[in-house]
C-alpha cells in the first residue's frame, strides 16, 4: 500500500486512504508545469491527494502549508506526507475563510518572507467525510444530522433542521440548494418537527421524498433525476458550514498573498461556488463587461463599482476562459468528479 501518484493517463488509481481519489488530478498539475514553486498552500487539504502529487512533481518546494477544517483529515494527510516530505509539510488545522491570519503566521514561523507561487482550493465536502455515517453528510446512510467539516463548530445540521423557522429555512433550500420545492419541504420539516424532532440523515431525507414524491412524478420521461433530498442536504451542509461566505472572504486574500507570476486554481462542484470563482477571477483580470481593461479594487473583489475611486492595475492573467471538467474516462472511474469544474489564473 502506500501513494499511488499519478498514472500515465494522469488518473490516480488509490485505494488507501478512505479510498480517496482526488479530481481533475491531472488539469490541476499541468497548471503548476513548469512553474519554480518556493511556498504552496492547499487551502483545502483534505486527504492530501493532490499534496501528495504536487510534492512528488515539485522537488524544489521548501514549505507546502495544507490546512484543513477537520481534524481526521489532518490526521490522514499527516500519515501520507510526512514520512515522505517531512519538514517542507506544514499542517494547519482552521478553516480557509482564516486564509489570511493562518498563512501569514505560518509563513513568519518558518522565516519566509514575501507571498506565495501556488494556491489551490479543492471545495466542498470529500468522500472521505461522505463515506463516514457518523459525520452525517450523506442521505444514502444512516447517520446523525451533523454535517460539519469541524466537529468543534457550533451549529450542526441538527440546528438548522430543528431550530431555524420555516421562513429561514426555505430561504436556505432556496438560495443555497436551488430547490425549486422549497416551499413544500420547509413547510413539511417544520410540521413534523412540531410532534418529533428530526434526528438522523436518514429521517431528513425520508420525509423530503415523501413530501415531494407527487411533484417529482409529473417530471418529463427521459429526463435525468437526482435523489430528492440532493439539493436540501446540500443547502443545508452550505448553511452548517458556512461555505459560500467562506468563498467571497477567502478569494481576494489568496489573490492578494500571490506573488507575481504565482498560479492560483480552484475546483468546485456546483453552480453557486463557480459563479463566484469566475466572477472574482473575471473582475480581477479586467474583463468586466462593458468596461475597459480597469476596475478598482472595490469593484475586483465585490462587483460594486465606485466611480470616484481611482482604478488599478489588473491582478491575474486568466490562463483559460472556460473551466476543465471531467473527461470521460475519470467520470467513470470517479463519480464525484462528475460536477467537479476546474478554473486557474496567474497573479499579474
Amino acid at each position: 500500500a502506500g501513494t499511488t501518484l499519478a498514472t500515465g493517463s494522469g488518473y490516480a488509481k488509490e485505494k488507501d486512504y478512505g479510498h480517496h481519489v482526488p479530481v481533475l488530478l491531472r488539469e490541476v498539475l499541468q497548471s503548476f508545469e513548469g512553474k519554480a514553486l518556493r511556498v504552496f498552500v492547499d487551502a483545502t487539504l483534505g486527504a492530501a491527494g493532490h499534496a501528495a502529487n504536487i510534492l512528488q512533481q515539485h522537488p524544489e518546494l521548501e514549505l507546502y502549508v495544507g490546512i484543513d477544517a477537520d481534524p481526521a483529515a489532518l490526521e490522514l494527510a499527516r500519515k501520507r506526507l510526512q514520512p515522505k516530505f517531512g519538514s517542507k509539510v506544514e499542517l494547519v488545522h482552521g478553516n480557509f475563510r482564516q486564509y489570511e491570519s493562518l498563512v501569514s503566521g505560518r509563513l513568519r514561523e518558518r522565516g519566509f518572507q514575501g507571498g506565495v507561487d501556488g494556491i489551490l482550493a479543492d471545495l466542498g465536502v470529500s468522500s472521505m467525510q461522505i463515506d463516514r455515517d457518523e459525520r452525517g453528510f450523506s442521505f444514502m446512510r444512516s447517520g446523525p444530522l451533523d454535517m460539519r467539516m469541524d466537529p468543534d463548530s457550533p451549529v450542526s445540521a441538527w440546528e438548522v433542521v430543528n431550530r431555524y423557522s420555516e421562513q429561514e429555512l426555505g430561504r436556505i433550500l432556496r438560495d443555497y440548494g436551488e430547490e425549486r420545492l422549497w416551499k413544500r419541504i420547509a413547510r413539511s420539516v417544520v410540521t413534523v418537527r412540531a410532534e418529533r424532532s428530526i434526528d438522523t440523515t436518514l429521517q431528513l431525507a425520508e420525509l423530503i421524498s415523501n413530501t415531494t414524491r407527487s411533484a417529482r412524478k409529473k417530471k418529463a420521461k427521459g429526463v435525468k433525476s437526482i435523489h430528492p433530498a440532493t439539493r436540501a442536504f446540500q443547502a443545508i451542509r452550505i448553511e452548517v458550514n458556512s461555505e459560500l461566505e467562506a468563498i467571497d472572504t477567502a478569494l481576494p486574500a489568496m489573490i492578494d498573498s500571490l506573488n507575481p507570476g504565482g498560479t492560483i486554481g480552484v475546483i468546485s462542484f456546483h453552480s453557486l461556488e463557480d459563479r463566484r470563482i469566475k466572477k472574482t477571477f473575471s473582475r480581477c483580470s479586467g474583463r468586466v463587461e462593458g468596461r475597459g481593461d480597469r476596475v478598482s479594487k472595490l469593484e475586483r473583489y465585490t462587483g460594486v463599482r465606485a466611480p470616484d475611486e481611482e482604478e488599478e492595475e489588473v491582478t491575474l492573467r486568466l490562463r483559460r476562459r472556460k473551466p476543465f471538467v471531467a473527461e470521460e474516462e475519470e467520470a467513470e472511474t470517479n463519480p464525484r468528479s462528475r460536477s467537479a469544474k476546474y478554473r486557474y489564473a496567474e497573479k499579474v
